[in-house]
């Protein structure tokens, strides 16, 4: 009997210890699909990377960007934390030049607050600055959006964090019309910037990020 516990106890152990780790599974298949990616076309490093939630994903930047030369690494659905996660994988193996960084939204509306979104972020904008030290960081305001009109005071709170990091460092760009110009003037979210889901951009969102972002995706001078 006491034989027969202790090899119970030692299964679950052993079950324990062989869980699946969600975090890393969530977006297992989004990864892979960079990993494909890359093994398929070698990107060059010092280039532009886009990373961060579905806004990112859903950037078709051949269409907006025409000319640009940039890699996508969002994935729809992503947190800060989750972009930490694959940090190297989607971002940091490049070695890029440009970041472009749009997420935080998610965060919020999962009751995150804002301070750990903030704490979030500072984790990301120093593991990419550790490893490429020269590196331009453009971050976009959280949008509100129709969806998430509830949450615009708390996303207001985390966009003032944001523009507070790159006050303190030059080499971070906040860009507040990536709020600000999805707004009529009565504060309300313009109907139309919006697919049907509310949350999303249309076309003509993100004919808007073409029209502020364009002139900042120029690839910096890297020392050697």
């Amino acid at each position: 009997m006491k034989r027969l516990l202790l090899a119970l106890f030692l299964s679950s152990v052993t079950w324990l210890h062989a869980a699946p780790d969600t975090k890393q599974e969530r977006f297992a298949n989004e990864i892979a699909a960079f990993d494909a990616a890359d093994a398929k076309s070698p990107p060059e490093k010092g280039g532009i990377v886009f990373t961060g939630s579905s806004s990112i994903r859903l950037l078709n930047i051949p269409e907006v960007f025409p000319g640009i030369q940039a890699l996508n690494r969002g994935f729809g659905g992503s947190q800060i934390s989750d972009v930490n996660t694959h940090l190297e994988r989607c971002v940091l193996r490049y070695e890029p030049a440009l970041v472009v960084f749009y997420c935080g939204g998610n965060d919020l509306w999962d009751k995150k607050t804002p301070e750990q979104v903030e704490k979030d972020f500072t984790e990301f904008r120093t593991r990419l600055f550790k490893r490429v030290p020269e590196a331009k960081l453009i971050v976009l305001a959280v949008r509100p959006s129709i969806q998430r009109v509830s949450i615009k005071a708390i996303e207001a709170d985390l966009n003032a964090r944001f523009k507070k990091a790159a006050e303190a460092d030059k080499r971070i760009t906040y860009l507040a019309d990536s709020c600000d110009r999805y707004l009529d003037k009565d504060g309300k979210p313009i109907p139309e910037l919006f697919v049907a889901d509310g949350l999303h951009m249309s076309k003509a969102g993100y004919a808007i990020w073409k029209d502020f972002l364009t002139p900042y995706l120029k690839v910096p001078a890297m020392a050697h």
